[in-house]
């Protein structure tokens, strides 16, 4: 078949061919052959249909990676671009089961249905069940989320922010209490990623919020249980960095909130300052964060009294900041005096019920008495006093078997909240074979 004269393929009409043809003849038309003939058939894709295509393959490829589950458990910044991985952990154990959960049995199983979510988000439920566990097991020790407020904040349509705080504190529970993933294949991991990769869509840095702060938090709380201890160092700083910009640490902050509000942001001011000491002292770096000793006083929220297992674990630390600070030398004045006196102090297990806190309390203690001897022995001489058993060699092994002594009046559970190998990790510190 031959091609069509130029006039009738400019028409679009159908050419008899001929020179002139029919139709450029009854239409008194030049007819002429001198248009270039393209290739007949498909043209390829044009630049918006490859577009198209490429962005429908990259989020179907995003999809199917999100739900599989492998053995690996790679940093999950780097899985945002490429994969995200789910972790096979142990079942969680019986003390901290679901079904003790103080919200009852309705959201204390595990979700079955899924329901359709925006960018196939997590669940909901599966949100709802974790924080559940969360709020039975771990409040205790971050006594910092209401997850009734949170959960209400979920229901709010697309807060991308509460989200973003939900699947923080999903990925640390998940960890801390190694439980295994869900049957939707929702793991520490998976809600790391949804964590982070929310953080990314919010440009983070810009919302110096108390929500910003807590998911950095809880994301370094994921990290150091998944052993990326540089990652974990760096979210816990950038979370301390959002205190010092919120002005949590002065106590000009506290003065015109009300007393409810005072409390909620003391708590999360001496949670911040536990863990930045705990964690400097763990990985051998200079601690950040300082409260100023005029802050209000911190309330007990559930327990009568001052016996709150919460406000010990606070004074304790902040008696052990005060015997031995930061920046210490061999020339101060006193130095060995206070940590003999210090480490002299046996503190009572605090009067709670909760065996989670009084865990808290009793391998800590233990464990900052042993950095608080080790923190004198380089400065012990001549000049010292030989019958100081608190400066002595043995030190060590008596805290350790003091240690040993107080673990029998608590359960293996209550040791295992605060994640796994606490008290292998503690003893290790003793220097105790």
């Amino acid at each position: 078949m031959g091609f069509a004269c130029d006039p009738c393929s400019i028409r679009k009409i159908k050419c008899h061919e001929g020179l002139p043809c029919q139709q450029c003849s009854a239409a008194s038309l030049s007819c002429t052959y001198d248009r270039k003939r393209k290739k007949s058939g498909p043209k390829g894709p044009r630049k918006r249909t490859k577009e198209a295509i490429k962005q429908t393959q990259h989020q179907q490829s995003g999809k199917r990676t999100r739900q599989e589950t492998t053995d690996s458990e790679p940093d999950v910044a780097d899985a945002i671009a490429t994969s995200s991985s789910l972790d096979q952990t142990r079942a969680h154990s019986k003390t901290c089961d679901p079904s003790n959960s103080r919200d009852g049995d309705r959201s204390n199983s595990p979700p079955s249905i899924v329901s359709p979510q925006p960018d196939d988000r997590v669940s909901l439920s599966s949100l709802t069940y974790y924080l559940n566990i969360y709020n039975s097991c771990l409040y205790v020790v971050w006594p910092i989320v209401d997850h009734q407020k949170l959960v209400q904040r979920l229901h709010q349509g697309d807060n991308k922010i509460a989200y973003a705080l939900a699947t923080s504190i999903c990925s640390a529970t998940i960890a801390q209490l190694q439980l295994p993933p869900d049957e939707h294949g929702n793991s520490s991991h998976s809600m790391a990623y949804e964590a982070e990769k929310t953080r990314l869509m919010l440009d983070y840095p810009k919302h110096q919020t108390v929500d910003a702060l807590l998911t950095c938090f809880f994301l370094h709380a994921f990290y150091a249980n998944t052993g990326k201890i540089t990652k974990s160092t760096l979210l816990l700083r950038e979370a301390i960095a959002h205190a010092h910009i919120l002005g949590l640490h002065q106590d000009l902050f506290y003065t015109e909130l009300d007393a409810e509000t005072i409390q909620y942001h003391l708590r999360i001011a001496w949670v911040l300052f536990i863990t930045d000491r705990a964690h400097s002292l763990q990985q051998d770096i200079p601690p950040t964060f300082k409260l100023s000793p005029t802050l209000p006083q911190l309330q007990s929220q559930h327990e009568p009294g001052p016996g709150s297992a919460f406000r010990s674990l606070c004074k304790l630390f902040q008696t052990f900041d005060d015997a031995c600070p930061s920046g210490v030398s061999s020339k101060q004045i006193g130095l060995l005096g206070a940590i003999s006196s210090q480490l002299q102090t046996r503190h009572p297990l605090p009067l709670c019920e909760n065996e989670v806190q009084r865990a808290d309390i009793v391998v800590t203690d233990s464990w900052l008495r042993v950095v608080l001897w080790k923190a004198a022995i380089p400065f012990v001489d001549a000049n010292t006093d030989p019958f100081d058993q608190n400066l002595s060699v043995s030190f060590p092994a008596s805290v350790a078997h003091d240690l040993l002594l107080r673990l029998t009046t608590l359960s293996s559970c209550a040791l295992e909240t605060h994640g796994p190998g606490m008290v292998a990790t503690h003893l290790v510190h003793t220097g105790v074979p």
